[in-house]
């Protein structure tokens, strides 16, 4: 559940009203406490069962804590639960009032609402209880309230707005590399020197390993092996296809149009694919890679990497570190690794599979406008829970499958966020 229903939503203002009559702060809506609340409701229709004693004997904070509200500090909790009979098919307003008016004229429960909590969840389920040996439709109500010194998930009736993601690309320019340009000019293969030599070679298939300093590395056209050293390189391949290693420094990778290999080496370091099928390895540092046209593989390794696949069915892989993946268009494979990862889909982005992910850690960021205002109507219509994870449908042809056989559609919902 994480986020309450529309339902849900009216109970706690009717709640929030009577607050406000007696000079009271309004409660907000705390998504474990609606976890804990919603269970426990379905748990009582699915036992046909009405108490404050719950699955396995569980009382009311003790399911509260199960679903993770942080009872830290000072902090208190209670429960009221509730049920009336509905009437017709419409919908549950009047049920909703009729609840909130039984349980605020009764003493202990309009204690409760009227109480010290600075949060509630509420869930309302729809099933049949037995009554005096009779079989009753009913509306079933439990409402979680407490207030803690931990931390909170406030529950605030969208998805959560940040900022779109994206990487910086300050790529040194020619003009600006020339300034600093102090070593040799070669236009065929050398050790180089130990300052910043301008690397300009042929068609041919050839291979350079720099000496130290911040060199400039044009392959031009044939199968190049370029190869930095210290320093902060720039290895252009060109064409044909190449093999760009940086070894240490900050160095800035390209590819050209083949099918090229780009390893970063230490260092953060930039790795630019472009056209064709090509294999980025960022290995030490925080990297940014781009794979380009073509069905790419792109390789963080270890540090805080951007990903992104741009056009084509790349694969990602983030590996250690808090990485940031984005697809792009096409059919993407994308994997986080270890790490608190995000996964960022824009409109056109295809159908992608999510791999290896952690609920309640990684975090999926998705364009506001494929989303619904309401997380609980965007569960509804476009979140589904398969056999072997949580299909989510877009719209207009783009799709993520998140896969994991223990997911669930209220928990990846939970760690939607919107740009």
């Amino acid at each position: 559940m994480s986020y309450a229903n529309a339902d849900e939503r009216y109970f706690a203002t009717l709640i929030n009203q009577a607050r406000r009559a007696e000079g009271l702060d309004p409660l907000a809506l705390e998504k474990r406490l609606n976890d804990s609340s919603e269970a426990h409701s379905r748990w009582m229709l699915n036992a046909d069962a009405f108490s404050h004693t719950g699955q396995g004997g569980s009382s009311s904070r003790e399911r509260m804590e199960a679903a993770g509200f942080d009872l830290a500090g000072s902090w208190m909790t209670a429960e009221n639960i509730g049920y009336v009979s509905i009437q017709g098919e419409a919908d549950l307003r009047d049920e909703i009032r009729q609840l909130h008016q039984n349980l605020m004229n009764s003493p202990g429960h309009r204690a409760n609402i009227l109480g010290d909590a600075a949060y509630v969840g509420i869930g309302l389920e729809v099933g049949f209880l037995t009554v005096g040996g009779r079989d009753y439709k009913v509306l079933m109500a439990t409402q979680n309230f407490a207030d803690t010194d931990g931390q909170l998930r406030i529950d605030t009736g969208g998805f959560l707005r940040v900022a779109e993601p994206r990487p910086t690309t300050d790529l040194t320019t020619r003009a600006e590399w020339m300034q600093i340009a102090n070593g040799e000019v070669f236009v065929t293969p050398a050790s180089g020197t130990a300052r910043n030599d301008d690397y300009r070679l042929t068609a041919r298939s050839e291979s350079v390993w720099a000496n130290e300093g911040h060199d400039w590395v044009s392959g031009g056209g044939g199968n190049d092996t370029l190869r930095g050293n210290g320093g902060n390189d720039r290895l252009i391949g060109g064409e044909g296809a190449d093999l760009l290693a940086g070894a240490i420094g900050n160095d800035t990778l390209q590819g050209g149009g083949a099918n090229d290999r780009l390893h970063g080496g230490e260092g953060h370091d930039i790795l630019m694919g472009e056209a064709m099928n090509d294999i980025l390895s960022g290995d030490n540092g925080n990297d940014r890679l781009f794979g380009g046209n073509g069905a790419d593989k792109l390789a963080g390794q270890a540090g805080n990497d951007w990903l992104s696949g741009d056009a084509g069915n790349d694969t990602l892989s983030g590996g250690a570190g808090n990485d940031v993946l984005r697809g792009g268009g096409g059919n993407d494979l994308l994997n986080g690794g270890a790490g608190a990862d995000s996964f960022v889909f824009q409109i056109g982005g295809g159908a992608d599979v999510v791999q290896a992910y952690q609920h309640g850690i990684d975090r999926l960021i998705i364009d506001a406008d494929r989303l619904d205002a309401s997380p609980a109507v965007f569960m509804r219509d476009h979140m589904t829970k398969t056999s072997g994870g949580i299909a989510i449908d877009l719209g207009g042809g783009d799709r993520i499958f998140v896969a994991g056989q223990n997911l669930t559609v209220e928990g990846v919902a939970d760690d939607i966020f919107s740009f």
